[in-house]
């Protein structure tokens, strides 16, 4: 028999609890990645800004490898490149013996502005640890959840009771 046919095992109430506060991490830490672009005026989007997150650690890459990374089709990595060569931010090169593959990589700006977005967002989360290291949570998950009360996020459970209620009229 397969290892897993049956489907997962049953999780338990401090599993949930933990993902929970994860999911609810997640979506603060993507917000604060936001923060951070929007106070740098950079006009990039939160999709840009990954690509330009994976050049920075992988480069050079091919599209096709890139698209791979970002989880989506080689056309709209081709795209959103176009957008982001325009800008300046990644250059294209192509090898003098194969002109068919175009390497990825950023150029000094866009390296830039990924330093500065991650040292933005670094130092968000110290703060957010300050905040939350005078209370000392008792395990991981309440330490989780007190960074997403912190950055002045609701917990899962409240997020998804205001999804719930956010179609409802004033």
């Amino acid at each position: 028999m397969e290892p897993y046919a049956e489907g997962p095992a049953p999780s338990t109430a401090a599993e949930d609890e933990l993902l929970d506060g994860l999911s609810a991490l997640s979506r603060t830490l993507v917000g604060i990645t936001a923060r951070s672009l929007g106070s740098l005026d950079a006009e990039v989007t939160l999709p840009q800004y990954r690509t330009l997150v994976i050049l920075a650690s992988r480069a050079p890459l091919r599209t096709v490898d890139l698209a791979s990374s970002l989880g989506v089709h080689p056309s709209t990595a081709t795209r959103m490149c176009d957008r982001l060569v325009r800008r300046n931010l990644v250059v294209r090169r192509q090898q003098p013996d194969d002109r068919r593959v175009a390497w990825l990589a950023l150029t000094e700006g866009g390296k830039l502005l990924v330093g500065d977005v991650m040292r933005h967002r670094t130092a968000e989360i110290r703060r957010l640890l300050k905040t939350v290291s005078s209370g000392r949570p008792q395990t991981p998950t309440d330490l989780i959840n007190a960074l997403v009360i912190a950055a002045g996020e609701p917990t899962e459970k409240l997020w998804w009771r205001h999804w719930e209620e956010s179609t409802a009229s004033p």
